[in-house]
């Protein structure tokens, strides 16, 4: 198959994720519950941590290495089932992420974060979307590309560090985004 037939598959999973940048306007933040933001505050920020946190905009890209039909569109179906569950606890609970946003210090890689972030745009809540789907994809193309699926568990590991060191998200994002993960790509398993 080539590639822009791939494209064409994963297209409305691709149009689907830029439907985040909606919810603000559907439901407005709400404070998190104090535990969350205790939890938090006692893990360090390291910086650095916001360059793999960037490996999520490449994973939206990976699932062109599949290659066969049946599977892309398992595979977009599934991503797709992953982000509406996301954008409905986002909407039910809107949780803002500004408390632990607000720990980011002056650092050499400032422009990143300012890239990600928007001031309209403070839910990164439960669970994360950035830990969901480049976990869900990774654990997929590890099984289509066993050579590689070093590389794909290093990214998973790396994408759910950084959401919570880089402090994008509570580590309680993280954890529900690796769950929803895992349960996605159970999902694929059993369709094969």
């Amino acid at each position: 198959m080539k590639y822009i037939q791939r494209a064409g598959l994963i297209l409305p999973f691709w149009l689907l994720s830029a439907c985040y940048f909606l919810i603000p306007f559907v439901r407005g933040p709400m404070q998190p519950p104090s535990l969350l933001i205790d939890i938090d505050n006692a893990i360090p920020f390291i910086w650095w941590m916001i360059i793999p946190y960037y490996f999520y905009y490449i994973a939206l890209f990976l699932p062109l290495l599949i290659n066969e039909q049946s599977k892309l569109q398992t595979y977009t179906s599934i991503a797709m089932q992953l982000l509406l569950i996301s954008y409905a606890v986002f909407i039910i609970w809107p949780i803002t992420c500004e408390v632990v946003m607000d720990n980011i210090k002056p650092n050499p890689f400032m422009f990143l974060y300012d890239a990600v972030e928007f001031s309209w745009l403070k839910q990164n809540a439960l669970p994360s979307v950035h830990v969901a789907i480049s976990g869900f994809t990774g654990l997929v193309l590890a099984d289509e590309k066993p050579d590689l699926k070093w590389m794909f568990w290093l990214g998973i590991v790396l994408v759910f560090l950084s959401t919570f060191f880089a402090k994008q998200h509570f580590i309680a994002d993280g954890i529900a985004g690796l769950i929803l993960s895992f349960a996605g790509y159970q999902l694929w398993k059993k369709s094969f």
